[in-house]
């Protein structure tokens, strides 16, 4: 099969699409995408995470983390301790007001899905979505 699409276009636009969508309803927050992401990954998979897994879960440089991190413990919205395991990492842990702002802070991350879901089925956007995971995934293996 040939295939002449632009895939990495449209992924790109979607990308930028998405991060001054959850922006401009984040602004209220005092957040950014960045810091926002930050903040959607613990509610997920939990907190009392290294700065390093949160780089490879993210996909983002160390930069980026460092700095959404910084500025996320300036705010409130995060803070650090020393790992019981290893005293020389920090784990990164959900501040009360992060916990208060949950479900706000999800809900705007829901609005950009519920823009697809208006004509396309869910069923569909989960293939989409896997299908780009195992994309993703073997682009990394390769």
């Amino acid at each position: 099969m040939y295939i002449s699409a632009p895939i990495g276009k449209w992924i790109a636009r979607l990308y930028k699409d998405h991060d001054q969508f959850v922006d401009e309803l984040l602004e209220k927050h005092n957040l950014n995408h960045s810091e926002g992401n930050i903040l959607i990954h613990l509610y997920k998979d939990g907190d009392g995470i290294n700065q390093k897994a949160l780089e490879e879960c993210l996909g983002v440089d160390k930069a980026t983390v460092s700095r959404s991190i910084k500025t996320l413990l300036r705010k409130k919205y995060l803070r650090r301790n020393k790992s019981p395991s290893d005293g020389r990492a920090n784990l990164i842990y959900l501040s009360k007001k992060a916990e208060e702002k949950r479900e706000e802070i999800e809900h705007i991350y829901q609005q950009w899905f519920k823009i697809f879901l208006r004509e396309i089925p869910e069923e569909d956007a989960e293939v989409v979505i896997k299908t780009l995971k195992k994309m993703y995934q073997m682009v990394q293996n390769s």
